[in-house]
């Protein structure tokens, strides 16, 4: 039998096109590669919408937000997503978004009156505000309201305010830096010398009575319970063995 794709056959050989391995799979690796950029992209613009939105401090119209970030479109997947986003109130009556942080404190003295109506005057973590409308500033803030004495921080050990706290005694008053010194230069004379130094000073020792000491009563120990003794001589109860047997009777 001939072969029919031999030379001279009349049979033409159906071309076979040249497709390299793995063409297939890269192709798909291309499309999901595609789609990671452009996710990241949407995420990208959304944050920047974010960070506009707690610069701002205020509710903002889509179209202000055009004027800051590149194609944001109420038909997009940015506006979308901005709409269920945690971390924004959004108005779809006005069409406004506004940035949600965990405290909607904006100056300092708003948060002097949170830390004063906590229940039972307990303290802020400080990192807790980091999403607040005074992150910007608030190492500054903090250190301004614990100059002014109206609140108090508890501290790590390279000094940064890790809690603070109400002051509901702020002190008013300043010492005077000559009573310091005269306060650090005093001495407390030796316990030995202590009643000649008060006597010469014309104070009196404090007199301590000398409580004498009760002795501790000696506990009486529990009585045992006496043993029943079973008498067995019954025959005997009423005899006079002194007179009714002599010794050496039968």
């Amino acid at each position: 039998m001939s072969d029919p794709y031999s030379q001279g056959s009349s049979v033409r050989r159906r071309a076979i096109p040249d497709v390299p391995m793995g063409a297939t799979s890269r192709r798909v690796t291309g499309d999901s590669s595609d789609k990671v950029h452009k996710d990241a992209a949407i995420m990208t613009r959304v944050y920047q919408v974010i960070d506009f939105l707690i610069k701002s401090q205020r509710p903002c119209s889509a179209d202000e937000i055009r004027l800051h970030i590149s194609d944001f479109y109420d038909d997009g997947p940015e506006f979308q997503h901005l709409t269920t986003n945690a971390k924004v109130i959004y108005d779809a009556q006005e069409n406004t978004f506004a940035y949600k942080p965990e405290f909607d404190i904006r100056t300092p003295d708003e948060l002097v009156d949170y830390l004063r109506r906590m229940p039972d005057r307990g303290g802020l973590e400080v990192k807790r505000l980091s999403d607040s409308y005074l992150a910007g500033e608030l190492s500054k803030i903090i250190a301004d309201l614990r100059a002014r004495k109206l609140i108090t921080a508890t501290t790590d050990k390279d000094g940064r305010p890790r809690y603070i706290y109400y002051n509901p005694w702020p002190l008013e008053d300043q010492v005077d830096e000559e009573l310091k010194l005269n306060w650090a230069r005093l001495a407390v004379p030796d316990e030995s010398k202590l009643a000649e130094e008060m006597k010469k000073a014309g104070l009196k020792p404090t007199q301590i009575e000398e409580h004498a000491v009760k002795e501790k009563p000696d506990e009486k120990k529990p009585k045992k319970p006496q043993r029943k003794t079973k008498i067995t001589n019954t025959h005997l109860i009423g005899t006079d063995l002194s007179k009714d047997h002599a010794p050496g009777d039968a």
